[in-house]
């Protein structure tokens, strides 16, 4: 199998010593007045300080306001600068590497976050470009001499640089998968290297294809898939643990047209990201799965990723269309473009029945009405458990992902009434939350949130620690959501 198509990210080393004194050094300094920081390059600036080269970069470190739950993302200041930085030598050709000290120019506490922003603005997406801009040089964190091997300060240091390595890995996988594009990408390719991804960290995989789909009852991924040349796969991850059960299921479209309810031509391109929640699922799975030291490694993960290609032709599913998915429920089809909800029905229900969850989470670039009620930086969060609901926002705001919570308001569930079946895919109202009121009938009354990435999934240019086209988001709140499950256990 061959490798997901990526470039590569710089290397960081933690070194304990005073500083050299060749070299390019990193410093800080208080953001311009009036200006707003967006960890963009001329937020940095290359400079001389004390005899040495230097890049000093603009910080902001006031915390924003509180998310709805009370959440704060303190650490977006240093992820913006470290962006900077990166995004000013990778811009400026610089070549070497760039040394910053902690404590020094960066706080103790506030090192993993620079260093995740540098990280993460380091490299664009041009992976498929005969000629790609270079790769921003690697960092070096100097810890300046202390009392000793136990110095409290290098421990610190370490483990967040450490902690911040893993997670930029995970969101690089997750903008790899979601930025390949589709004519590389179909669903036998996806899944193989998911498949691959998983089993490298530990899960056991297995693929469901044709007739195991036939026979599984998947026919909402079988109708999506209908149309295309490309058909459709399933992929099944899991690895058993004493501990809770958590099912993870990402929406694994890898190109929409909306099918015959198609699509306008603008910004169809970008629908080669529409399988982003299935990146993010799967490169959160394979960073937490990795870890199989300590209390991590009791948490039993089930991954679950349908995927298809929702094309136009003689054999695309249409409106009006009858649906039976796994487990027996039907739906009405109403708009062949609400593609995203007929596959995560089948996987929400085979999920359960595979692994009996004591949580459930999906997700999905489901619903334009999301993107629209919270724009491009906010993911969506609708649950069924307000414990689920506060834990992932939580989680985002210490990953530096931003969550808001949207109702599952009980006069609206009717809506998803139909005269002819089970359930009516599309109706008319709120888009994002009769959307997320269609998927509760296939949860089976478990703890269950849904988050709704069609906004934050993609971007239009590089902002904060931000990538352009597909941007990782919710990769690593998932990571720090199942850690959570384990250090606060669910009562």
């Amino acid at each position: 199998m061959s490798e997901v198509p990526s470039r590569p990210l710089p290397t960081v080393r933690v070194v304990r010593g005073p500083d050299p004194a060749t070299g390019w050094a990193l410093s800080t300094r208080s953001p311009e007045k009036g200006g707003t920081l967006r960890g963009r390059p001329a937020e940095a600036r290359s400079t001389v300080v004390d005899g040495r080269p230097a890049v000093e970069v603009e910080v902001d470190a006031t915390a924003p306001r509180p998310g709805w739950s009370g959440a704060v993302d303190i650490g977006i200041g240093y992820r913006r600068a470290g962006a900077a930085v990166a995004r000013h030598l990778r811009d400026a050709g610089r070549s070497g590497e760039i040394s910053v000290r902690a404590p020094g120019a960066v706080p103790v506490d506030r090192v993993g976050d620079l260093v995740l922003g540098y990280l993460l603005g380091a490299r664009g997406q041009d992976v498929f470009a005969a000629d790609p801009v270079p790769v921003a040089p690697d960092l070096v964190v100097r810890v300046p001499p202390g009392s000793g091997e136990d110095d409290d300060d290098e421990v610190g240091v370490r483990a967040a640089v450490a902690a911040a390595e893993q997670a930029a890995r995970a969101t690089a996988l997750a903008r790899d998968l979601a930025g390949a594009p589709a004519d590389l990408k179909t669903p036998e390719w996806l899944v193989s290297r998911m498949s691959g991804v998983l089993t490298a960290a530990g899960m056991r995989t297995r693929v469901l294809a044709g007739d195991d789909l036939v026979d599984g009852g998947f026919g909402g991924v079988l109708a999506v898939g209908g149309g295309s040349a490309a058909t459709p796969r399933v992929l099944v991850a899991r690895r058993p643990g004493p501990g809770p059960r958590v099912l993870l299921v990402g929406k694994g479209i890898t190109f929409d047209t909306g099918g015959i309810s198609v699509k306008p031509a603008e910004g169809m391109h970008l629908m080669r990201t529409d399988m982003a929640g299935s990146a993010a699922v799967v490169a959160a799975a394979a960073a937490y799965c990795a870890d199989t030291d300590g209390p991590y490694a009791a948490l039993d993960v089930t991954v679950v990723v349908p995927s298809a290609e929702n094309m136009l032709s003689g054999s695309a599913y249409r409106p009006g269309d009858v649906v039976t998915h796994v487990g027996g429920t039907t739906s009405e089809v109403t708009n062949t473009d609400a593609e995203g909800r007929m596959v995560l029905a089948d996987a929400l229900a085979h999920g359960i029945v595979e692994c009996d969850p004591d949580v459930v989470v999906d997700v999905a670039t489901l619903t334009g009405a999301m993107k629209v009620a919270l724009g491009m930086r906010t993911g969506a969060v609708m649950a069924t458990d307000d414990d689920l609901a506060d834990r992932v926002s939580a989680a985002g705001a210490a990953a530096g992902e931003r969550w808001w919570r949207l109702p599952l308001p009980d006069d609206l569930r009717r809506a998803v009434d139909s005269g002819v079946a089970d359930r009516r895919q599309a109706p008319p109202g709120p888009g994002a939350i009769t959307a997320a009121l269609f998927l509760e009938g296939f949860v089976d009354g478990r703890p269950w949130a849904h988050l709704d990435i069609a906004g934050p999934a993609r971007s239009p240019e590089e902002i904060d620690e931000v990538g352009p086209v597909a941007t990782g988001f919710a990769t690593r709140t998932l990571v720090g959501l199942l850690r959570d499950l384990v250090d606060r256990p669910r009562r």
